[in-house]
């Protein structure tokens, strides 16, 4: 592997630069504007990469269904499935991992960093961890201040572990000083939009070497 690629995480298909790695990014926008599509490309994983991902509004499968269906494979000797639904459920088969309670961040933040160690104990040194969304997981906390420590955890573990990390939140759904508080444990923001005329566009703030301004995008 070349020092390039272990400095930088890169995103196929997308009008962004590659990012260092240690790296961990918020998406903002509606909720129904296709922020899961953008959250999923940006989590679509290299050859040599794993992925964790935290589902916190869809089951385990269909969380993977979601995944697959933005062209990524799904495969469970380097992939997992944290399922931190209200009826979450153990699937042996795709490497879904149930928590007890959407209430149960302790519980979150143990199975996430049991799950680390297993990808890094197989060899997989580079693994991208999504969370969709934040919102149910601050309705669970009812206090921001919980959820707040569990991201700046959970971030940490991404920066030492030179892993990525990519979050979703839709800042119109929360007052803007809960949205500042969940916004501080990420490094930056990738912003999503839509024209009126259907035309989606993101744009980067707070990373070295982006392009400026809105960008169009397909998803």
């Amino acid at each position: 592997m070349t020092q390039t690629q272990k400095a930088h995480y890169e995103f196929d298909n997308l009008p962004l630069e590659p990012v260092d790695t240690g790296t961990s990014l918020l998406v903002t926008g509606p909720a129904l504007g296709g922020t899961r599509r953008l959250m999923m490309q940006l989590l679509a994983c290299q050859p040599n990469e794993g992925l964790l991902l935290l589902s916190t509004d869809l089951q385990g499968e269909e969380a993977i269904e979601q995944f697959e269906a933005g062209g990524c494979s799904y495969t469970t000797s380097r992939m997992a499935v944290i399922d931190c639904t209200e009826n979450s459920a153990d699937d042996d088969d795709r490497n879904v991992h149930a928590v007890s309670s959407p209430r149960d961040l302790t519980g979150m933040g143990i199975v996430f960093s049991s799950l680390y160690e297993d990808l890094y104990g197989a060899g997989i040194e580079r693994v991208r961890t999504g969370m969709y969304t934040l919102g149910p997981l601050l309705m669970y906390a009812e206090e921001v201040q919980p959820l707040y420590r569990f991201l700046h955890t959970v971030t940490g573990r991404i920066r030492t572990a030179d892993g990525l990390g990519v979050a979703a939140l839709d800042p119109e759904a929360h007052d803007e000083t809960t949205f500042r508080t969940l916004s501080q444990p990420f490094d930056a923001q990738v912003e999503l939009r839509e024209r009126d005329d259907g035309q989606r566009q993101l744009r980067a703030r707070g990373l070295a070497d982006q392009p400026d301004g809105w960008l169009d995008v397909d998803l």
